[in-house]
């Protein structure tokens, strides 16, 4: 997908002025328009019409990207900022107001988010309304069937984070193309939730089975499906029924033998094994230079140089987070940086090397898990592929699933979480001396761990309901780090506000119930 990716990055500025030239079509008023159908020719134009698509949509779902419609994304904002992750330094403001839960209506960075979504979707709809109207002399059906399901996988990712985020949004399901119907009202999560399942459902039915190199695909539909079940057990939803459901669509994944973890935890996330089999999905990157990079492991690095392989030194990792990762644990070497990147080459800080002076201090343990080479040129272009869903998760998602429903069993536990911590060198947990609880907390731990960086964890906490209690409990002493959110935690800040840019533009907009301010 990656040669594909540098050609519509050139045409999404193009293609998607057929949708609304402006990026918050939801709030503001487009005044010019061009005609996609025009183009619609072929199967190739669709593909290209498609990828625009799928570049909007990793744009704002990834940790982001360097091409003219990119920034930094929402696994990074929502995901990980405002969880036990990352501590952000005083001098970096807009990680700070996430970290410390006090972030205002007011805020450029979430009306930038709503309105890169809401293009996003509009494309996304675009692509299913004129791909879908093409006819049969231009495209083979089954083709088009296709483009049309890619489209609707994007479309729920989209929405999927998108209620998580601020749970009461508008629901858009056809394409903006005029000044009509502009103020679109909220609607309810589970109307939400609804319309992300009918479109997975329906892209199950027609996608392609495989791997897809970063191509959206049938196992990668159940595998989000999976998710998006599971999601709807906790807040706002909060029904137990979706487990079940849930069961089903991981256990098909896993049934289909197409995925399996790698051998190595490391190579998951590196450049030879970007679209391995552990990778259910991921969105692609291609950089340096090529206006398709992201911001992998220049977001997340050591200390040092940008050209030796370090990071951009915003943050570093919670003192409590680096602490549950047992000592031999390769997942804790691995995802924290512990050296100056100016001193080592990322094989020899991986090492057990003794020579390796490493320090002791936690506010030089900067987060790490993309091992940018040395030395190289990719500023903040980076080349690594952002994982969406990987096998890793599949497993523990099953083992949730199966818990939820009280049918966890002692051979499933060890296929899946002492499966991941075998391969770690992690110490196995005896699932037989568990209590309910603390199972629950075992596999939240699990997931803590294996996916640290990845853009889940407040998804992870708002599910299991641990949200409030994990970050009342952050308590970092540290002169350089931002105060700790404690005394600004509320109950209402679960999601964050409207923009108060769109609440402005959109007379239908109410803002959510406790973050008027």
């Amino acid at each position: 997908m990656k040669k594909i990716i540098v050609l519509s990055t050139i045409l999404t500025l193009t293609l998607v002025i057929g949708s609304c030239t402006d990026e918050s079509f939801i709030t503001e008023k487009p005044t010019t328009f061009a005609n996609p159908d025009l183009l619609l020719t072929d199967i190739k134009s669709a593909e290209l019409y498609l990828n625009g698509a799928y570049d909007l949509t990793r744009d704002n779902l990834s940790h982001g990207s360097q091409n003219s419609l990119g920034g930094t994304g929402l696994a990074n904002h929502w995901g990980i900022y405002g969880t036990d992750e990352l501590v952000p330094f005083v001098w970096e403001r807009v990680y700070g107001e996430f970290h410390q839960h006090i972030i205002s209506p007011q805020a450029p960075t979430i009306y930038s988010h709503w309105s890169k979504t809401y293009k996003a979707i509009n494309q996304c709809n675009s692509v299913i309304g004129r791909v879908g109207n093409m006819p049969d002399a231009a495209i083979d059906p089954d083709q088009r069937n296709r483009v049309i399901a890619e489209a609707k996988f994007l479309r729920s990712a989209l929405y999927f984070w998108a209620v998580q985020v601020w749970e009461n949004i508008p629901l858009v399901v056809e394409e903006t193309t005029d000044l009509d119907n502009i103020e679109v009202e909220q609607t309810t999560p589970d109307k939400i939730y609804e319309q992300v399942i009918k479109d997975l459902q329906e892209a199950i039915t027609v996608l392609e089975v495989g791997q897809g190199g970063g191509r959206a695909t049938k196992g990668a539909a159940q595998a989000l499906l999976g998710k998006v079940y599971l999601q709807m057990t906790g807040y706002p939803i909060n029904d137990a029924s979706n487990f079940a459901l849930a069961e089903v669509q991981l256990q098909e994944v896993i049934d289909s033998s197409i995925y399996n973890l790698l051998e190595e935890y490391n190579w998951v996330f590196d450049l030879d094994h970007e679209q391995s089999e552990e990778i259910v999905f991921a969105w692609g990157m291609d950089g340096p230079g090529l206006q398709s990079g992201g911001q992998l492991s220049s977001f997340a690095g050591p200390a040092g140089s940008l050209e030796n392989g370090a990071g951009w030194g915003s943050h570093f990792v919670n003192p409590e987070t680096e602490a549950a990762y047992e000592r031999q644990d390769i997942r804790r070497w691995n995802n924290i940086a512990y050296h100056n990147a100016n001193d080592y080459t990322p094989e020899e800080a991986f090492s057990d090397d003794p020579d390796v002076v490493r320090t002791t201090n936690p506010a030089n343990m900067y987060g790490w898990k993309w091992h940018a080479e040395k030395p190289n040129n990719y500023t903040s272009d980076t080349p690594f592929d952002n994982p969406f869903i990987r096998y890793a998760d599949v497993l523990l998602s099953y083992a949730e699933a199966l818990h939820g429903q009280g049918k966890l069993t002692v051979a499933v536990w060890e296929q899946t979480v002492n499966r991941l911590r075998a391969r770690v060198n992690a110490t196995p947990v005896d699932f037989a001396s568990l209590s309910n609880e603390e199972i629950t907390d075992a596999i939240l731990n699990e997931r803590r761990l294996e996916g640290f960086l990845e853009g889940w964890r407040k998804a992870d906490l708002i599910r299991f309901g641990k949200m409030e209690e994990v970050i009342l409990g952050i308590n970092v002493d540290i002169g350089a780090a931002f105060p700790n959110p404690a005394p600004n935690w509320t109950p209402a800040k679960l999601r964050w506000p409207i923009p108060q840019q769109a609440l402005d533009r959109n007379p239908k907009l109410k803002q959510n119930t406790g973050l008027e301010d």
